[in-house]
């Protein structure tokens, strides 16, 4: 799954990795963005694909006040409910880099290069005490590619560097949207322990991206590849 995440760079930066986007809004750095809050989101508006600040979450029927920050890539075809969201709703949420946990130590899953593309769907979400609605996104996740297996059962779709555009294209095929979900290649990302003060999404800083301090034993608790930054 992909429960938090950032988008750490500079506007300039983040418009030659996206280019002919329009940002019609300033961006400031975000280290540690959590669910129900506000994520750059790009999409397909007639000619042009804008960058927009939506809401993290859509609304999840029948549960109450839940909201649904996930799809799963499997399925997103089958439920009724999210077909039309993939055929007509289809967003890209850059970022650049993701957390995920082993127990309450977090870890840190950044791209080698360049930014990330999470493929992600554009649909609704009401305030149950007001009634009041608006524009959400979900992130869509697929199973885990070998890098994040010992990490986690799920991961975001990453999209390709250069297939980004072709997901948001409104005359791509189903065919064609499908076969994006699936997991990156494990050379795309490396992983590393970081600080337990991304635990409380109140921290937002660059002090998040750190390696964690700590004994070599860490390498061998979390199976993982972990780095020296």
């Amino acid at each position: 799954m992909c429960g938090r995440y950032g988008m750490s760079v500079s506007q300039p930066r983040l418009s030659e990795a996206f280019p002919h986007v329009e940002f019609p809004l300033a961006i400031a750095p975000r280290y540690n963005i959590a669910p129900t809050q506000d994520v750059l989101a790009l999409r397909q508006v007639g000619p042009r694909i804008r960058a927009e600040l939506l809401r993290w979450g859509l609304a999840a029927p029948g549960r109450g006040e839940r909201t649904l920050i996930n799809v799963r890539s499997e399925t997103v075809a089958e439920s009724g409910r999210h077909r039309g969201l993939l055929r007509h709703g289809r967003v890209v949420l850059p970022a650049t880099h993701f957390y995920e946990w082993r127990g309450r130590r977090p870890l840190l899953v950044r791209p080698r290069a360049g930014l990330l593309a999470f493929a992600g769907v554009l649909g609704r979400w009401t305030d149950p005490r007001t009634g009041a609605s608006a524009p959400a996104v979900a992130i869509l996740t697929c199973p885990p590619n070998g890098l994040m297996a010992p990490v986690h059962h799920r991961m975001p779709v990453v999209l390709d560097p250069a297939g980004w555009r072709a997901w948001l294209d409104p005359r791509a095929s189903l065919a064609d949207v499908l076969s994006a979900l699936v997991p990156c290649p494990e050379e795309r990302l490396e992983v590393l322990a970081v600080s337990p003060l991304v635990n409380d999404h109140r921290n937002d800083g660059p002090e998040l991206l750190e390696p964690a301090a700590g004994p070599a034993a860490d390498e061998e608790a979390f199976r993982l590849p972990l780095l020296d930054g």
